[in-house]
């Protein structure tokens, strides 16, 4: 009887020890959360070259990563919206597209440390939507954009 009880405890504690080695495993080789030590620095650039404005009607700064998109949308009026993005990063690009239909190829934005911006002037019903996919090559990237009424329109 004794035999058998030894044998139950060794087996309780052999596997309490897999599992516990099991666990260990698996956290340490989950991925990091590695943040570019550049990224405040390249959001605080994007925020300069791009600042908020009183009559904007929206404007939103976005940490991408390479293959990761990210939508944004939000009801406007009708009318004509002048559409100004920047992205600063080391390289690559974010690819920009304006259509819910899937149908377009979208507007590449070249990221650079000291990046121009990029403005299209669009015309819109009711909804303003966009999705922005970064394409920068295993780099993040800072992607800001700010949508105003088109001046003289």
């Amino acid at each position: 009887m004794i035999s058998e009880r030894r044998r139950g405890v060794l087996l309780y504690a052999l596997s309490a020890v897999l599992l516990l080695a099991g666990g260990v495993w698996f956290f340490r080789s989950a991925p990091g959360d590695y943040v570019d030590p550049r990224v405040p620095a390249w959001r605080q650039s994007a925020t300069n070259l791009l600042p908020d404005l009183p009559t904007q009607v929206i404007a939103d700064t976005i940490v991408m990563q390479d293959g990761i998109a990210a939508e944004r949308t939000t009801t406007v009026g009708g009318g004509s919206y002048a559409l100004t993005m920047v992205c600063v990063g080391e390289r690559g690009s974010v690819r920009v597209r304006l259509s819910s239909s899937g149908t377009d190829s979208g507007r590449a934005v070249p990221c650079a440390e000291a990046p121009g911006s990029v403005t299209l002037t669009v015309a819109l019903s009711e909804d303003f939507y966009l999705r922005a996919s970064a394409e920068t090559g295993g780099a993040a990237a800072v992607f800001r954009w700010r949508l105003e009424h088109a001046r003289g329109l």
